[in-house]
């Protein structure tokens, strides 16, 4: 059903994204879908509970990595789906669960980006940096930028950025 729900989301927007429509595509009963979920505001949080958990285990995952920040980059870079994001963003300015949920993963994820990029800053020894938590909100703020062009086909400035994201992540010399 959240397979069925997140498809429809992110191919057709929430305005399509109804119990009939959520039925239709996985082949059951409309009643089916609020059988175990009592309203659609249910299921939306749990299918975004379910997206988040899922991104966060990527985040915890790049955090055990060789270049914890690199991989933490090509996470946001490569595979943040804006579509799905604007529409959950969208949703949850009328859905306070949801609102509530969307926070927590966002101060969640941001903590663990903060906590790579301390380690990297101590380990290189910089010292009047950019504070961490500012270039956390940078990295995923620009991520998002990029996936969002290029999901609408923007590739201009793009390579600029991308080399410039990468000569900073190198290792030092």
């Amino acid at each position: 059903m959240l397979d069925g729900a997140e498809e429809i989301l992110r191919e057709e927007g929430h305005a399509a994204l109804t119990s009939r429509r959520i039925a239709e595509r996985i082949g059951v009963k409309q009643r089916l879908v609020y059988y175990y979920f009592h309203t659609m505001d249910d299921l939306v949080v749990a299918l975004f509970k379910r997206l988040s958990e899922r991104e966060m285990n990527r985040l915890r995952a790049a955090l055990q990595s060789p270049h914890p920040l690199r991989e933490i980059w090509d996470a946001h870079v490569g595979s943040t789906d804006a579509r799905l994001i604007s529409e959950f963003m969208a949703l949850a300015n009328r859905m306070d669960d949801l609102r509530s949920e969307v926070i927590r993963f966002i101060e969640d994820s941001r903590a663990l980006e903060i906590a790579a990029i301390e380690a990297a800053i101590a380990r290189r020894d910089v010292s009047g940096s950019v504070p961490a938590p500012a270039l956390a909100v940078l990295a995923s703020s620009v991520a998002l930028a990029l996936s969002r062009e290029r999901q609408l086909g923007v590739s201009a400035g793009h390579e600029a950025v991308l080399d410039l994201v990468g000569a900073f992540l190198a290792p030092p010399n």
